[in-house]
């Protein structure tokens, strides 16, 4: 279930954040290699659009649709760029030489940093957030510059 406070949260965005193409959307899912049940598929086949956090972070991307770069984009141009394993799809561009990145196999979400990279592709950096919807959480949190938070 997609958490209440990134429900919350994109119910106040303007524009048209709910899914239109549903059968679109599952069939990326599919191709991506991604259970439509999981956390992921669920937040994909509910919400469409490239999202901006309250905090300064990259641009989280949609699985389909007109905006380029998508998740499937970014995926094959970073595995053939960074040659990540084919588990790992980029949530994000890598811009600021660093992404996030959903692993597939575990629902783990990872914050790449091109200055590990020689750990990460040998599998020494842990993921950063255990489920797509504790990475949800923290990616669209509003009080996250709140006085007195952590702004990670």
């Amino acid at each position: 279930m997609i958490p209440v406070r990134v429900r919350a949260f994109l119910a106040k965005e303007t524009g048209d954040v709910l899914r239109n193409d549903r059968p679109s959307a599952l069939h990326m899912l599919r191709r991506l290699g991604v259970d439509a049940s999981t956390e992921f598929g669920e937040f994909y086949l509910t919400y469409q659009g490239n999202f901006i956090s309250p905090r300064a972070v990259a641009e989280l991307l949609d699985i389909e649709g007109p905006q380029i770069p998508a998740i499937p984009d970014q995926t094959d141009y970073v595995r053939d760029r960074y040659r990540f394993p084919e588990k790992f799809l980029a949530l994000t561009s890598d811009e600021s030489e660093g992404m996030y990145l959903f692993d597939r196999e575990d629902g783990t979400v990872h914050d790449f940093d091109l200055c590990e990279y020689d750990d990460f592709v040998k599998g020494r950096v842990p993921a950063r957030w255990r489920s797509f919807n504790a990475f949800l959480s923290w990616y669209f949190d509003e009080e996250c510059n709140a006085p007195g938070q952590d702004p990670d």
